[in-house]
């Protein structure tokens, strides 16, 4: 250590600078986070400033003694010349004595450690120590490595944002990182897709953000469809939700949200049988003028309240979009505008089929009043439905009634319609069975 033989004593400085306190206030009043670089320039300038106002004064004065305030700053440019004069003397010290011998790693690490951090950085002897880039050559080799030790020893090597996967690099004149590379839109989709299925993350994590950026999409309509489809077909439901909350909070994106890719969230979420986010998502769907559900939407929600058994808030949704009050509804444009959405077959089949598990037997015939007044005819789906709910429900004679007035009505029964009406018939009578299958007084063949 014959280096700081010489080396001049440093001041003392363990006190508090009132400097950098009043810099960081100043910066958090305005909104800013206070790094140490940004500091570290703002005390310049301040100390740059008061040196030239002291030499200012000094020079007008040269009798006149200086400020309190004046003495701190030309301590402080001392002390500063100091430490880099310190280290200056310490870098040449160093560098004479690498040009004699090759200094590798770091003096407290291991040289098993510092052969691996070669090996990531493609280290060859006739470049510099720690110089050059990634060579792709020796990345099976890595992973063996690896492979033969625990990740968690190694974390200060991984990078968990760059995933390489198999086949993705070819050849061996690529230029640049992965992250880097230009590929094409369904490749990015796909690279995307695996990655933010391969864990738990939400918007709020930094890693998220550079997961969207490093795959270079524009997040287009199309693309957000084709990014919430792969993700709804691997059950990703909640990343589906992150994905476009993160794309529709961006200012290039924020006045261009998208009714259909909110109805494909929806029916993203209905496949994952999650109703409760589902009509979250329908509400916020509600105040917004340029997202505003359609038919569509409202038949995804609709199908998602029925299998879900929520009848109360599927007859909630029903009654309010039949409202023509849109005074909570953001970027209206047009006074005239009727935000009024009538339900259809679809939707009251939903409210049977939302009966079915809360065994709501009288909602059945509030539908077929609905059905009368909107003009409606019910389908062989809604009989089979209404003669389920009355099944679940113990109301067997109403379910043989519900099949005569299908009939009669002329509608085909279909495998639903025939599952409850065997149900219904091993029930209440084994004979009814026989007469209706084979005819009354007839019987069955013996084999």
């Amino acid at each position: 250590m014959e280096v700081f033989a010489g080396s001049p004593a440093l001041p003392s400085c363990n006190f508090v600078d009132p400097l950098t306190e009043q810099i960081k206030q100043r910066l958090l009043k305005k909104g800013v986070q206070p790094t140490p670089k940004i500091i570290h320039t703002l005390r310049k300038k301040h100390r740059q400033k008061s040196l030239r106002k002291s030499n200012r004064l000094a020079s007008q004065s040269p009798d006149e003694p200086l400020s309190q305030s004046q003495k701190e700053t030309l301590s402080h440019e001392a002390y500063f010349e100091t430490i880099s004069q310190e280290y200056r003397n310490f870098n040449k010290a160093i560098n004479s004595k690498s040009q004699s011998s090759n200094l590798v790693g770091k003096p407290w690490e291991s040289l098993e450690r510092e052969k691996l951090r070669e090996l990531a950085s493609g280290y060859e002897e006739r470049e510099s120590n720690f110089g050059g880039k990634l060579k792709f050559e020796h990345l099976r080799e890595l992973g063996l490595i690896f492979e033969e030790r625990r990740v968690e020893d190694l974390s200060s090597f991984l990078d968990d944002d760059v995933e390489l996967e198999e086949g993705m690099i070819e050849g061996d004149n690529l230029s640049g990182t992965f992250a880097q590379r230009r590929v094409s839109e369904a490749e990015a989709i796909k690279i995307l897709v695996n990655r933010l299925s391969a864990r738990e993350i939400t918007m709020k994590d930094w890693k998220f953000t550079r997961m969207m950026k490093q795959s270079r999409l524009q997040f287009t309509e199309d693309q957000l469809l084709k990014l919430l489809g792969r993700l709804g077909d691997r059950g990703c439901w909640r990343q589906a939700i992150e994905v476009v909350g993160w794309v529709y909070s961006r200012n290039e994106h924020k006045h261009f949200k998208s009714r259909f890719v909110y109805t494909k969230l929806l029916a993203v979420l209905g496949k994952a049988r999650k109703p409760h986010d589902a009509l979250r998502i329908f509400e916020q769907m509600r105040g917004d003028f340029h997202i505003y559900p359609d038919m569509a939407a409202y038949h995804s929600i609709a199908v998602t309240l029925g299998q879900a058994g929520m009848v109360r808030e599927l007859m909630s949704i029903i009654e309010r979009l039949k409202e023509k009050n849109s005074k909570n509804i953001k970027n209206m444009r047009s006074k005239s505008w009727d935000p009024t959405l009538q339900p259809d077959i679809v939707v009251f089949n939903s409210v049977l089929n939302s009966c079915v598990t809360s065994h709501h037997w009288k909602g059945v015939s509030w539908v077929f009043e609905q059905l009368r007044k909107s003009g409606l005819k019910a389908n062989s789906a809604t009989y089979g439905l209404a003669m389920e709910v009355m099944l679940h429900s113990s109301k067997y004679d109403l379910v043989y009634e519900l099949f005569q007035k299908m009939t009669k009505n002329g509608k085909s029964p279909n495998a639903l319609t025939y599952k409850g009406m065997l149900l219904d018939l091993s029930l209440s009578s084994p004979l009814l069975i026989q007469n209706n299958i084979y005819g009354p007084g007839r019987h069955p063949p013996h084999s």
